[in-house]
């Protein structure tokens, strides 16, 4: 879950550096995902790592986020 607040970070960061808002589309499943990040780790843990994927560079972020199966398994896990 740890990976899903990372990137999080990193692609509000990318975002954030680009000028590029995030697209009205994918509002929902980011907010899900945050939700759901956030609610398994708590909201203390979820703000540390989240703040630490805004400082990776977009290589930096995915090799600490893990494979994206683990990540995916655990959000969708109830």
């Amino acid at each position: 879950m740890k990976g899903a607040a990372l990137l999080l970070g990193a692609a509000s960061a990318l975002r954030a550096s680009t000028g590029a808002p995030l697209p009205p589309a994918e509002r929902s499943d980011v907010d899900a995902t945050e939700a759901r990040a956030r609610a398994i780790l708590g909201p203390e843990v979820f703000a540390e790592t989240f703040t630490h994927g805004t400082t990776l560079r977009h290589g930096q972020a995915v090799t600490e986020a893990g494979p994206p199966e683990a990540t995916l398994e655990r959000l969708t896990k109830t």
